[in-house]
């Protein structure tokens, strides 16, 4: 076979009629001198001559070989397949070659492979006398029997890839036949041949990937199948390989650890040439030297060999076939180990190392492909498939007791990790990372799964998979026959000899919030940041867990409120807008989804949050109540984080007005009375009076008395919004204070949206008052109207609508309005009719008069807990004494008196409550100041006969009351007789 082998790969014949046929014949590498220079070879015309010559040479080789193998096909024997093949190779090779010299150089398009190699053979003083030599040269290079230096002579498999790889399938299909050079040197070549084709399948699939990627998936296919080992061996029982591993082990606790000098490398290589050669009953070695190198640079056969080598050397042991007893002796501990045993184990390890150098190549080529390649993710499987293969082979080869302790064991499954969280395989991914032996990797690794399935927008399927407590299956079992004898557990390398669970679900939250925390004090404003608080969110609501999905929530609008330091000074720290912009946008929808999370919970008793942890720790949190408290731990309950959702509402609209403070900081550690002040002040009045609704809400006020939604609800009125419908009313002009501003506050818009706000929670809550026909929808229709008039109309419509439906609930509103109006007019003008009426006899609806008191007293609401209807004239009568209005005082109480009902009043009983109230000593003091008044001689603009004439219309209003007060006796036993029957 090797004869017939030489002769077919030959490019000529020694039959002259064939050569004469052909027009092809030996040829003579030698290239002659010439006192020509190499340039001129480069000419036009010496290029055309060599490229005309070495085609034709091509051709004609060709046409040799495609004959060869039809007579081969003839030929018939035991031995007919093997010669078809090499048969086969030579046509597919010559056809390879004409082909490849006419590509394109990769460098340089306008030459051809041909022309770059003849630059190479020609370095000498070469002319165009000496085209045929050189053709010749060039032929005689290409047909070399040994292909890796026969292409190498004529292109470089880095820059010419895919010529490299038209040029070794035929020898990668076909290998040599070992008889021709030998058998270690046949086997270095077909393995050198099937590694660089692998790698130039590689590079092509990686450069076909962009628009071929099925053609690419079996490119990376093949280049895989190309690099395997395909040796086989007769395997022996683990027992065999237990002994010998416990043997070279020596009962060195952490073997895998020992520290070895480089010339201790030239030993190790002595030792395993021994034990290959030894086997063999010619001795000699079939193994390449690649091979040899790449088993001797594993950690675990320098650990296991080396000290054998150096005790061997202690006692004498010379490096030859003595040496080899002597290392059989010492590994037979409990069975005779013989050499055929330790030959087995030598090449089993010797497979690892090739499968090891398979994965090294692959990873190596993944470099080659770009991440928006359609074969990246396939790639990144066929490289993850060898990486398992390796781990399989180490685990199904070796005792467990061997596998476990191997160092390459760790970084095979990180390499394994690493390549499947490239190529997003999140399942391989996890599985490699639970499985690594090493605690501390396995931890850093799960922390890299997590952050990197969200920074690859892969939160659905972290999601969707299933995050239980593992570690049961990555520790030794218990079995006695795969544990040492002095050992009753084991674990690998430095951890504890204890088994570890880890709950993956809790990890990945932990891992998740501390890269939260983390992300808050870098890039504090970058939009390219992966959002780990919606993350950690979304983890904890898919598994229902909403308490803790309210908190992720919580802690998120806490972190972000202090990313702003407070300034400790007077200039307080300014961002840009879009900066401050996204940063309120962030905590507005992080309360608002931690108050409907919170609201989930299943049980009541359990919506609060404990706040108070690193995410509270600075005074610029808007869920602190008191800054000087800041390291407290606080319950917030239900309520709190609503009203945290509301003034983060707020916040988010107070830095969206352009009055606005600049900085962000100044807003986000505004109290509560300094947020409603600012909002009312721009004219945002519903969203003040929902603030100081929730916040009110939180206080731990007495029943009845006045909190502090009472307090803000009066200040808004009287310092804002009352003073801008009495400024249009009496001059319009004059609304904006002489200062024309862009943007007047309150707007039309805002008044609109605060008066619808004010009607939708007049019906969510049942409450009395103007209807909604009322929102200031016949202002729009009065075009005779300037804007100033139409907003401060619809700023009176407003004022109107707050009064009337707060009046009960907030004790003392309708008087304190109306001191606001006097306040704002000076008292010159009169009280609206509406606001008049409502102090002297409150909301009508709603009271039932059969259980209610009359005339000057307080009426409780039926139906609604701790309010008394608005009218309180005795408090209306002191106002306009307090601003010498004593005709009004005089009026109210006239009009109070004047409705009652004096039939019904047998009907009231005493002791049921139906009692009428008359302030006789306020009244009394209103006679004496009308008197005072007009006795005094100190001039005054008022009417004194008007006022004297109001006076006596009182006195026969009181009259009339006294004589409804004498009542028959017989009529009230009547009426309590009645009652009760």
């Amino acid at each position: 076979i090797a004869s017939i082998e030489a002769w077919l790969q030959a490019p000529f014949s020694l039959s002259s009629v064939v050569c004469k046929r052909l027009a092809i014949a030996s040829t003579d590498s030698q290239i002659p001198d010439s006192p020509h220079s190499s340039s001129e070879l480069l000419g036009r015309d010496v290029r055309a001559s060599v490229t005309s010559l070495v085609a034709s040479k091509l051709a004609s080789s060709r046409q040799l070989a495609i004959c060869r193998l039809l007579l081969v096909y003839g030929l018939g024997g035991e031995n007919a397949s093997p010669i078809h093949q090499l048969a086969l190779r030579s046509v597919i090779y010559s056809s390879a070659l004409s082909w490849a010299v006419h590509q394109p150089a990769p460098d340089d398009p306008s030459l051809t492979v041909l022309d770059k190699n003849l630059s190479n053979l020609a370095h000498g003083h070469i002319g165009i006398t000496a085209a045929q030599s050189l053709a010749d040269a060039f032929i005689a290079s290409s047909f070399n029997g040994n292909p890796i230096v026969s292409l190498t002579r004529i292109i470089s498999p880095e820059s010419y890839g895919r010529v490299m790889l038209r040029l070794l399938a035929p020898f990668a299909e076909f290998p040599l036949h070992s008889s021709l050079y030998g058998v270690e040197e046949t086997r270095s070549i077909n393995e050198n041949t099937k590694e660089i084709t692998a790698e130039c399948l590689l590079a092509e699939g990686a450069a076909i990937g962009k628009y071929d990627s099925s053609g690419a998936e079996k490119t990376w296919n093949v280049a895989s199948e190309l690099l395997m080992d395909t040796s086989t061996l007769d395997f022996m029982d683990s027992g065999h390989f237990r002994d010998i591993f416990h043997g070279l082990k020596d009962e060195r606790e952490q073997w895998w650890t020992f520290q070895y000098e480089p010339h201790h490398e030239d030993i190790l290589m002595r030792v395993v040439c021994l034990i290959l050669s030894s086997a063999r009953s010619d001795g000699q070695i079939i193994e390449t030297r690649d091979e040899i190198s790449r088993l001797c640079a594993m950690q675990t056969i320098k650990a296991l060999f080396i000290p054998t080598a150096m005790v061997a050397s202690d006692y004498g042991v010379p490096m030859d076939g003595t040496f080899v007893d002597w290392l059989l002796n010492n590994v037979s501990i409990h069975d005779q180990v013989s050499l055929q045993s330790l030959y087995t184990f030598v090449k089993t390890m010797m497979r690892i190392s090739n499968l090891i150098h398979r994965l090294t190549t692959l990873e190596s080529s993944l470099n080659l492909v770009t991440k928006e390649s359609a074969v990246w993710t396939h790639s990144c499987s066929v490289t993850l498939n060898a990486s398992l293969d390796v781990i399989a082979n180490i685990s199904s080869c070796l005792p467990p007791e061997m596998s476990r302790e191997m160092p390459e064991l760790p970084t095979l499954w990180s390499m394994a990790f690493q390549t499947s969280m490239k190529g997003y395989l999140w399942d391989d991914a996890l599985q490699a990372c639970i499985s690594n032996p090493l605690e501390e990797r396995k931890k850093e690794n799960l922390k890299r799964f997590i952050l990197g399935m969200i920074d690859a927008e892969a939160m659905g399927k972290l999601i969707a998979m299933s995050l239980t407590v593992v570690g049961e299956e990555i520790f030794p079992s218990t079995d006695p026959d795969v544990m040492d004898d002095d050992t009753d557990s084991f674990e690998p390398n430095n951890n504890t000899r204890e088994s570890r669970c880890i709950d993956l679900f809790e990890m990945a939250s932990n891992i998740i919030q501390e890269a939260a925390f983390e992300n808050s004090t870098l890039d504090r404003f970058g939009d390219n940041r992966p959002n780990y608080w919606g993350c950690l969110y979304a983890l904890y609501a898919s598994r229902g867990n909403w308490k803790e999905a309210a908190r992720a929530m919580h802690m998120c609008a806490t972190v972000t409120s202090s990313i702003v330091k407070i300034p400790s000074s007077d200039r307080p720290e300014l961002l840009s807008k879009e900066a401050s912009e996204k940063l309120i946008r962030d905590i507005t929808l992080s309360t608002q989804t931690c108050a409907h999370a919170l609201s989930l919970v299943e049980d009541p008793a359990c919506r609060y949050l404990i706040s108070g942890s690193q995410a509270s720790s600075t005074p610029s949190s808007i869920f602190q109540r008191d800054a000087n408290d800041s390291g407290a731990i606080q319950v917030l309950t239900e309520d709190h984080v609503q009203w945290l959702a509301s003034h983060a509402i707020a916040l988010q609209r107070l830095n969206m007005d352009d009055l606005s403070p600049d900085s962000i900081a100044t807003i986000l550690k505004a109290s509560s009375l300094e947020l409603i002040d600012v909002l009312a002040r721009l004219g945002y009045y519903d969203q003040a009076i929902a603030i100081a609704l929730e916040r009110s809400a939180l206080s731990e006020g007495r029943p009845g008395g006045i909190d502090l939604f009472d307090d803000a609800l009066k200040h808004i009125l009287r310092k804002y919004l009352v003073p801008a419908a009495i400024h249009t009313c009496s001059n319009s002009e004059s609304f904006d204070d002489g200062e024309k501003d862009s943007s007047p506050r309150p707007t039309i818009s805002q008044i609109r949206q605060s008066s619808h706000t004010c009607i939708r929670s007049m019906h969510n809550s049942l409450q009395y008052g103007v209807s909604s026909n009322s929102t200031n929808s016949m202002c729009w229709q009065e075009n005779r109207h300037s804007d100033i008039s139409v907003r401060t109309s619809m700023a009176m419509e407003l004022v109107q609508q707050y009064t009337t439906i707060y009046a009960n609930s907030c004790h003392g509103l309708s008087n304190s309005v109306a001191r606001a109006f006097l306040i704002s007019t000076g008292g010159e003008l009169d009280l609206p009719i509406w606001l008049k009426n409502l102090c002297m006899f409150g909301n009508t609806e709603g009271v039932d008069s059969s259980s209610t008191g009359g005339l000057f007293a307080q009426h409780r609401v039926s139906g609604v807990e701790n309010s008394r209807n608005a009218a309180d004239p005795a408090g209306l009568i002191r106002v306009f004494m307090e601003f010498g209005r004593l005709e009004d005082a005089c009026d109210i109480v006239i009009d109070v008196l004047s409705s009652k009902n004096y039939e019904a009043s047998s009907n009231r009983l005493p002791e049921k409550g139906n009692i009428d109230y008359v302030p006789y000593d306020l009244i009394d003091t209103l006679w004496n100041t009308i008197e005072a008044v007009a006795s005094s001689d100190v001039g005054t603009s008022v009417d004194i006969a008007m006022l004297l004439k109001k006076r006596g219309q009182m006195e026969n209003a009181l009259k009339r009351h006294f004589e409804s007060l004498k009542t028959s006796e017989e009529g009230l036993q009547s009426a309590r007789a009645l009652s009760y029957s």
